[in-house]
């Protein structure tokens, strides 16, 4: 994902709203200037994309690593994956968007907002439905 380095003053708020909201201390952005913080054991990184807009990711996990704990091959991993999350858009309007970070492997969800100027209600409520997508999609991925 082209992420860039997020200027203080338009990440920083909602960052440290957010943090405080979850109890957690607010991160610096690490050095691709994505704050990443961990809630409850799901791992949420963001950052600004470089048309401005608001990036928050999470990470499911690696894919081959996942694979091999389903006993599946990679291909049938991600069928699966596609295919439910086609459902899942198709009943339920996530906004959500499964993916694969190429560089990393990872099985990823993200949704972006329009930026780099966000609302924190819309902050909030983007980062809530991005952990819940998390937890839906560990605990059916940790059962084959």
């Amino acid at each position: 994902m082209n992420i860039s380095s997020p200027s203080p003053d338009t990440l920083r708020e909602p960052m440290t709203q957010l943090c405080e909201e979850l109890g957690i201390a607010t991160p610096q952005p690490n050095e691709q200037g994505v704050f990443v913080i961990q809630v409850e054991g799901q791992e949420l990184r963001i950052g600004l994309l470089n048309n401005g807009r608001v990036n928050l990711l999470g990470v499911i996990g690696r894919a081959d690593e996942i694979a091999a704990q389903r006993q599946v091959s990679r291909q049938a991993l991600l069928t699966g994956c596609l295919t439910l999350q086609a459902v899942r858009f198709g009943k339920l309007g996530r906004a959500e968007v499964l993916s694969i970070e190429p560089e990393t492997d990872e099985l990823i969800l993200w949704h972006s907002l329009d930026g780099p100027d966000v609302s924190i209600p819309a902050f909030f409520q983007t980062a809530e439905s991005l952990l819940n997508e998390l937890e839906f999609w560990k605990n059916w991925l940790a059962h084959p």
